[in-house]
């Protein structure tokens, strides 16, 4: 069970390094943070904040594949619950 875990870990951070890869392609944006979120019908979305060269600052939404639902009820939400906002 655990080596199945470790598996599906480097899985969905393998998954979370291409879509932070694939929004950060524009010369100058450089990722701030990100975080997994919760929505209210049970999907999750990854939120990337994101900067660029002139210091604005975005927010982009990017919805987790399913297969990646149970691994955030398990490990992430265990401590950081659904509906914490992170401070701007």
């Amino acid at each position: 069970m655990e080596e199945y875990l470790d598996d599906l870990r480097e899985s969905f951070f393998t998954w979370c390094d291409n879509a932070v890869q694939v929004h950060i392609e524009g010369e100058g944006t450089m990722l701030k943070r990100w975080r997994p979120r919760r929505n209210p019908d049970g999907s999750y979305d990854l939120i990337l904040k994101l900067i660029a060269c002139d210091e604005t600052t975005s927010m982009l939404t990017v919805p987790i594949p399913e297969e990646y639902h149970d691994l955030l009820e398990r490990e992430y939400f265990i401590n950081h619950p659904p509906d914490e906002e992170e401070e701007s």
